[in-house]
């Protein structure tokens, strides 16, 4: 039994909001304390509660050095409407995780998370139980953001007036609430702005304020509200008045609204929420992702490796989410099976589900589905990072068709096939791709609209690569194309990567060019140089095998025409744009005439089909490639660049 000192997590007010907003766990003595305040009266409560009880055994009260003892072994949570948030003290993480075993009897281990993923110690913790899905991340969508900025309002022992963090445990009083205060009565007034006063000079254990004012560092002390909190009853509301300018006039203008909606002060409001030790925000590369990678990452639950044994999590097979709306694909076992059986002895595995970047086109039909796994093998010295992506045209996406299971079955292989000779083709061309990409099958059962199969065991097809630790071409920083030697070098790689992606007419269905969208990775070497330009996915080539090159000029200038704005010398860039896509194209263009009967016969062996077999598209894409005059394309192109 878990003994509380204060309300439940469930307890909630007449307005239905919940009353816990924080408490302060103490796992050995399995309390909870939940009272209103900060986590030091909690921990103060907690030494009182025990006291009284001592009392009542005719024992002595607790000595200085055992009341410290006790309140050191106490853990600080957070609750929302999500669940709990453990804030861990990162070198006592056996207590932090006593504290996630008690909390899992009052909560679905889904809603439990912990803070400070930025210490090794929190993460390493948390990776080698196979549970980098637990890590509490901030949102990325602006809707999630204003909702989490709306959630954290939060009081200490009065009305709800401050934003708390959740990293750091300070509360953050903007002007306008401060103002707001105005229209309490006086005796309101006063307990607020005593309570003001009392914890703006006060520090947590981890260092920060626990009040604090928000963009005014200069703007008022904690001695003069403390002033005025004591002033007579006719200075109460002048002092007041007088606080209130000060606090004004140091914020900038645009900046003394709490508004949500505005782009300027939600970002400063959500920089100050998510915010954690040593100013580090937690979209830190502490998982060997880059960041904008990792922050689309939603990590599931996976399992820990026990004297060399597997341990699935049983969080995998558990509804989520606030209604319990969300279930976990039930493919994820079976990769998780797959990948402890391709790399054996195992220290840790974790899997996480890539959402979709902000260039995700919906219009693309199939199978979209893409994961990343962590593994750590037990004799290695680093960790392990594969990018999994599920067949785009497999067996369950033609049984929804209305096909039979054998035709599904045919035709999804000849789709892998079709994929895999895609890959040969492209590399053929140029084209730099990762070195190494497996095709490999997790089974599970069929669920579609063909009730005919229900319930059937299909195999799904994935191909499975290592992660490429850089970052997309389109999210390159001004920063970085504001210095001109950086700025060529890139134009020249770009330019370069877009000759071979023209080659290959890579396309939507739609008709569109797929080129610097995000598929696109740039690798800089140690000294921060642009160094090379992998593509990491081949979808769309090989899909405009028809057209001519010349109709896509303006869609190969637009790369160039995007940045023309950030680079110190716009001719300077196109040029070397233009330089890039010259030399990569006439490099190719020679290496298929020098080696015709190499390249004509690469898929001899294919089917042929004027409809557009890989066969009939390389051959066609051949034939336009020798036919293509690469000085005319450059100056169509260059045509399209307004300088």
């Amino acid at each position: 039994m878990v003994t509380f000192i204060g309300e439940e997590f469930s307890a909630r007010d007449e307005h239905g909001q919940l009353k816990v907003r924080i408490a302060t766990v103490f796992p050995a003595a399995r309390t909870i304390v939940t009272l209103p305040g900060i986590h030091a009266t909690q921990r103060g409560a907690y030494i009182d509660a025990e006291n009284e009880q001592r009392a009542k055994q005719n024992k002595p009260p607790l000595s200085d050095s055992e009341e410290e003892a006790a309140m050191m072994q106490s853990v600080d949570l957070f609750a929302d409407e999500q669940g709990v948030v453990i804030r861990p003290a990162p070198s006592r993480m056996d207590l932090a995780l006593a504290a996630d075993d008690l909390l899992q009897e009052l909560f679905p281990k889904r809603r439990i998370k912990y803070l400070f993923l930025t210490d090794a110690n929190v993460r390493d913790a948390l990776k080698k139980r196979g549970e980098c899905w637990r890590m509490y991340l901030p949102p990325t969508r602006t809707a999630q953001i204003r909702q989490l900025i709306t959630d954290s309002r939060a009081g200490i022992e009065g009305r709800a007036i401050y934003y708390y963090s959740h990293g750091s445990g300070t509360r953050y009083l903007t002007c306008e609430t401060f103002r707001k205060l105005g229209d309490l009565d006086d005796t309101e007034l006063r307990k607020h702005l005593r309570e003001i006063a009392t914890y703006c000079d006060h520090f947590n254990r981890n260092g920060f304020r626990e009040v604090d004012f928000f963009l005014s560092p200069q703007g008022l002390s904690c001695s003069d509200v403390e002033a005025a909190a004591n002033a007579p009853d006719a200075e109460l509301r002048p002092r007041f008045e007088e606080l209130c300018r000060r606090f004004l006039e140091s914020v900038p203008v645009n900046l003394r609204v709490d508004d949500p909606d505005d782009t300027v002060w939600r970002s400063r409001m959500f920089g100050r929420l998510v915010t954690q030790r040593d100013d580090v925000l937690v979209d830190d590369r502490t998982t060997g992702l880059d960041s904008e990678f990792f922050m689309r990452v939603e990590w599931l639950p996976a399992g820990r490796i026990e004297e060399g044994e597997l341990i699935v999590d049983p969080a995998l097979d558990q509804p989520y989410g606030l209604q319990q709306e969300k279930q976990i694909s039930p493919v994820v076992r079976g990769l998780i099976l797959n990948l402890v059986q391709e790399y054996g002895d195992l220290e840790y595995i974790n899997l996480g589900s890539v959402l979709p970047s902000d260039a995700h086109n919906p219009r693309r039909g199939g199978r979209r589905e893409v994961y990343v796994s962590q593994i750590k093998q037990r004799r290695a010295a680093n960790e392990v990072l594969q990018i999994i992506r599920m067949q785009k045209w497999g067996v369950r996406e033609r049984l929804d068709q209305g096909k039979s299971l054998e035709e599904a079955m045919i035709e999804s292989e000849e789709y892998s096939e079709y994929v895999l000779d895609r890959l040969l083709a492209c590399r053929q061309l140029g084209m730099n791709l990762p070195q190494r990409q497996t095709a490999r099958k997790v089974s599970e059962r069929y669920d579609g609209s063909n009730w005919r199969y229900h319930g059937r065991t299909i195999w799904t097809p994935y191909f499975q690569r290592d992660y490429i630790a850089g970052f997309a071409t389109d999210k390159v920083s001004v920063r970085r194309l504001s210095d001109r030697a950086y700025a060529m070098t890139f134009a020249r790689l770009l330019g370069q990567t877009a000759g071979t992606n023209m080659i290959v007419g890579r396309a939507e269905l739609t008709g569109e060019v797929v080129f610097d969208v995000g598929d696109e990775i740039l690798l800089e070497d140690s000294m921060g140089v642009p160094h090379q330009i992998i593509v990491a996915d081949h979808v769309g080539t090989f899909v405009d095998w028809r057209g001519s090159l010349e109709s896509r000029a303006a869609e190969y200038a637009g790369p160039v025409v995007r940045r023309l704005g950030m680079v110190p010398d716009r001719g300077e860039f196109a040029e070397a744009y233009m330089g890039g896509f010259m030399e990569r194209f006439v490099r190719i263009q020679e290496d298929c005439n020098r080696n015709q009967r190499a390249f004509d016969t690469l898929f001899k062996h294919r089917p042929w089909d004027d409809a557009g077999s890989l066969a009939c598209r390389w051959i066609s894409s051949l034939s336009r490639l020798r036919k293509s005059n690469a000085r005319e394309l450059c100056g169509l192109i260059r045509q399209n660049i307004a300088l």
